[in-house]
């Protein structure tokens, strides 16, 4: 039932489909935004244009937004000299920060494949690459 006919078979359908196995991740890379906190506070960090509208909506109302509707909302809270990475697909994306309502930052970020970019938001409320 079994013959040296089938086995060659077997063995090349094995060879020839190994790579296809192997390599299934792919080869696109995703790009990364970092952001390190610099200041003495803890700050927001956001990444996106509906993140970072719906982070500064939380900062419009009366009341102190909780650290779970920040993350809710896709904003990211840092301790100070903490880092934070955001993996975002090649393209421009708007990047914010804020210590506070009034000390904030927003810059525009474009990476391309695989690339990353590190900022940090300074004592002076401003998002510096480094």
């Amino acid at each position: 039932m079994f013959n040296r006919r089938m086995f060659v078979a077997l063995v090349a359908l094995f060879l020839f489909s190994a790579p296809a196995f192997a390599g299934s991740g792919g080869t696109k890379k995703d790009a990364t935004i970092v952001v390190r906190n610099d200041q003495s506070s803890q700050i927001v960090v956001a990444v996106g244009e509906r993140a970072i509208a719906d982070v500064q909506a939380l900062f419009a109302g009366e009341a102190t937004p909780s650290q779970a509707q920040i993350v809710a909302a896709g904003g990211k809270v840092l301790n100070p000299g903490v880092s934070v990475s955001f993996k975002v697909v090649a393209g421009t994306y708007p990047l914010f920060a804020a210590a506070s309502p009034s000390d904030n930052a927003q810059i525009d970020v474009t990476l391309g494949k695989g690339q990353t970019k590190n900022y940090a938001f300074t004592p002076s409320s401003t998002l510096v690459a480094y």
